[in-house]
């Protein structure tokens, strides 16, 4: 939701430390228009731990469909900071995300997805919730790209648009942000290479678009390297026999000198 009064800080803080996003056609629940069984896997994240701290948990159904995750502090007191829940219909297409938040009074929201043909998902529906009840908030529109079927464009009633590139192998190559307002685009983050292996979101299209709202579109692998408003980020990286991640290791650079090392880690499920 672009109207948040914090939300661009908070996606470059999350940009940096997850890097990746949705930005496929969904079509049910598939991961892209056309399976790549290289960049697919049987595995589901369970945990993620920032510097071993708990930073996030996942709980499924029985047919292992995400339905709920909880975002834990990783500084100071260790406590939960938001819930996240997901709906889906009879047919098992995600049609709604709940964001409750502990930490903040009305500071929680409703996505209502809504679909082209019950197949390609084009517009989400923002509402924040109050004491009253939801309140309509924001509408975002989505607009693909003819080579690879990847969201381009996620234009808000703000008057503001992540516009995202993507390279023949549709990972993401630049995300910038334009304003209704002004005659050029703001450059947010451009990408340089991607590994050959699972990207570690590709699990769950509920993850996939929460992870668009705060800015980041997915990539059909990892990324190696981008730069961040002018700071150099590397990434390094360990997997499992599944090819997905289970470590990841992200150095901040700013003039190629080190800012911060932080490692993430993924505890998975794999069939």
């Amino acid at each position: 939701m672009f109207n948040k009064s914090t939300i661009y800080w908070g996606m470059l803080l999350l940009l940096i430390g997850l890097g990746t996003f949705k930005g496929c056609r969904p079509k049910g629940n598939e991961v892209s228009p056309a399976v790549d069984s290289t960049a697919v896997s049987t595995c589901i994240l369970l945990s993620e731990r920032i510097n071993n701290v708990l930073y996030r948990a996942y709980e499924y159904d029985s047919t292992r469909k995400l339905i709920r995750m909880v975002e834990y502090t990783t500084g100071g007191p260790h406590q939960i900071t938001k819930r996240y829940t997901f709906e889906y219909n009879k047919d098992n297409t995600l049609i709604r995300l709940r964001e409750t938040n502990l930490q903040t009074r009305d500071r929680s929201y409703i996505y209502e997805l809504n679909y082209d043909n019950s197949t390609t998902l084009s517009s989400i529906y923002s509402f924040r919730v109050f004491n009253s009840g939801p309140v309509i908030d924001d509408t975002l529109k989505l607009v693909y790209n003819n080579e690879n079927q990847r969201v381009s464009e996620m234009k808000s009633n703000t008057g503001v648009t992540s516009k995202w590139e993507y390279d023949t192998a549709a990972n993401v190559k630049k995300w910038v942000l334009k304003y209704d307002n002004r005659t050029t685009d703001s450059l947010v983050a451009e990408y340089g290479d991607h590994d050959d292996k699972v990207n570690i979101y590709t699990f769950s299209q509920g993850m996939q678009v929460l992870n668009m709202l705060n800015g980041r579109a997915h990539s059909k692998r990892n990324p190696l390297n981008y730069t961040l408003l002018k700071e150099s980020v590397d990434v390094a990286y360990q997997y499992n026999t599944k090819r997905v991640p289970t470590l990841r290791i992200v150095k901040v650079k700013s003039n190629n000198n080190l800012i911060r090392e932080t490692v993430y880690s993924y505890e998975l499920d794999c069939k």
